[in-house]
């Protein structure tokens, strides 16, 4: 639930059911969020050896019914905030690079409005919440100062090994199917196959002689 208020319209809307579970926040100001609003996490100022971030804030994505979320828009919101947060002299100058990370493994992808997903999609109306970025509610964006800058840069030590696990999970999924796959072949070769036939019992039926 993103909102700081009770209210039965609400819950209906939501469609909840009895003996649904659900986890509520007791915030210090209320959140009052339009349907399509996005509540983003976002991490930003990576430590010395550039292995992990060290700060993380959300970020309430504001977006009217009629409006869709765009590279240009985000990234203003999120630099807007983050100089709120730094407070130093050369926060007018700032420039900064946004990434969208996927945890499942371990990836992040650079959101840039200069590359277009569909070359019939104007640059300036991209919407980020369809392919490939696909935006939704804790989404984890990272946010490092410089411009064109790669996904390489927002890598941390944990991507980096679960990106490996995830290649020796596919690989040992190879070999099991290579595995697989050579042992049928063996088994039609010898003529028997690698599934067990039924053994098959012999029915016998009687009956009557008409003709007598």
């Amino acid at each position: 639930m993103k909102y700081s208020h009770i209210c039965l319209p609400l819950f209906r809307q939501a469609k909840v059911r009895d003996l649904c579970s659900y986890a509520f926040e007791i915030l210090s100001h209320p959140e009052y969020l339009a349907k399509k609003d996005l509540l983003l996490n976002i991490v930003y100022s990576k430590d010395n050896v550039n292995n992990y971030f060290q700060h993380k804030f959300e970020l309430l994505l504001p977006l009217r019914d009629n409006t869709i979320a765009k590279c240009e828009y985000l990234e203003h919101y999120v630099l807007s905030h983050l100089i709120s947060l730094i407070n130093n002299d050369k926060t007018d100058l700032m420039k900064i690079t946004l990434a969208r990370y996927f945890p499942d493994r371990g990836q992040w992808m650079i959101i840039d409005p200069l590359l277009p997903t569909n070359k019939k999609i104007k640059t300036s109306n991209i919407n980020l919440k369809l392919e490939p970025y696909k935006l939704t509610d804790f989404t984890v964006i990272g946010v490092l100062e410089g411009e064109h800058l790669i996904a390489e840069d927002f890598d941390t030590q944990f991507d980096k090994m679960k990106r490996q696990k995830t290649e020796h999970e596919k690989e040992q999924k190879r070999m099991n199917r290579e595995r697989n796959r050579t042992e049928n072949d063996r088994n039609q070769q010898n003529g028997s196959s690698g599934r067990r036939k039924s053994p098959q019992n012999t029915m016998r039926i009687n009956v009557d002689d008409f003709d007598s």
